[in-house]
């Protein structure tokens, strides 16, 4: 990874991107869909303390169950406190530039969702009775995006900076029994597997370019039913 003046650039995603003719405008890119999920959370934290969000929108296995689906999509913007949000918030900042830039708005916010609804989806089948809330799965969704462009253009994955973000992750809450294991396991798998959609199965594969991003909506639609799924069996 390089310092940038917007978080870092990831070598193998501006690869992604192409050759492309450097203008005056390109050199400003703004992060559009970054910012926007940056401001959504944090509108949604204050919401949260002024008392305009309850726990009528956190991810909970029984509310589901009874067809309040919303919730896989809500408790994804949702935080506990203002360090579980300033955390979060500084990741996506950290990570989903670069990503945005490389692969566009659509294809960047597909990553994010299907991350989210991975990480909402692995917390409905395997801890559907604990209420959860926040962006952890989808953040590192996009942390497990780019460990997946690095196997798929042949780097060792452990050379990714985002590789160590994983790691922790996934260990810190064997440590903190309030943060939520699988929903970041759920979210790293659902990034991965999104993104190998978008850059392996098109380079590796024979399946023609035109698919991939049909290919990675059907993986986050897959997550989002899932998340429905577990949610009707709990």
């Amino acid at each position: 990874m390089r310092s940038a003046s917007v978080g870092f650039h990831c070598p193998v995603c501006v690869k992604e991107a192409g050759q492309q003719i450097i203008t005056p405008r390109s050199l400003r890119f703004q992060p559009t869909a970054t910012i926007a999920l940056i401001a959504l959370n944090v509108m949604a934290y204050f919401l949260q303390q002024s008392g305009g969000v309850t726990n009528d929108y956190l991810l909970f296995g029984p509310s589901v169950q009874a067809n309040e689906y919303y919730r896989l999509v809500t408790s994804g913007f949702l935080h506990g406190s203002l360090i579980h949000i300033g955390f979060n918030m500084y990741l996506l900042w950290m990570l989903g530039p670069a990503l945005e830039k490389a692969f566009g708005v659509g294809k960047y916010l597909l990553l994010y969702f299907g991350s989210l609804f991975g990480g909402a989806a692995a917390v409905m089948f395997f801890d559907w009775d604990q209420a959860t809330l926040g962006a952890s799965g989808a953040v590192l969704g996009l942390a497990g995006a780019m460990g997946a462009i690095y196997y798929a253009r042949g780097f060792d994955i452990r050379q990714s900076p985002a590789f160590g973000l994983v790691v922790l992750n996934i260990l810190l809450p064997l440590l903190i029994p309030r943060i939520s294991f699988w929903g970041h396991l759920g979210g790293v798998v659902a990034g991965a597997l999104t993104a190998l959609a978008l850059v392996w199965l098109p380079e590796r594969t024979s399946m023609p370019a035109k698919l991939a991003v049909p290919a990675a909506a059907a993986v986050m639609v897959a997550f989002a039913a899932l998340g429905v799924y577990g949610g009707e069996i709990g």
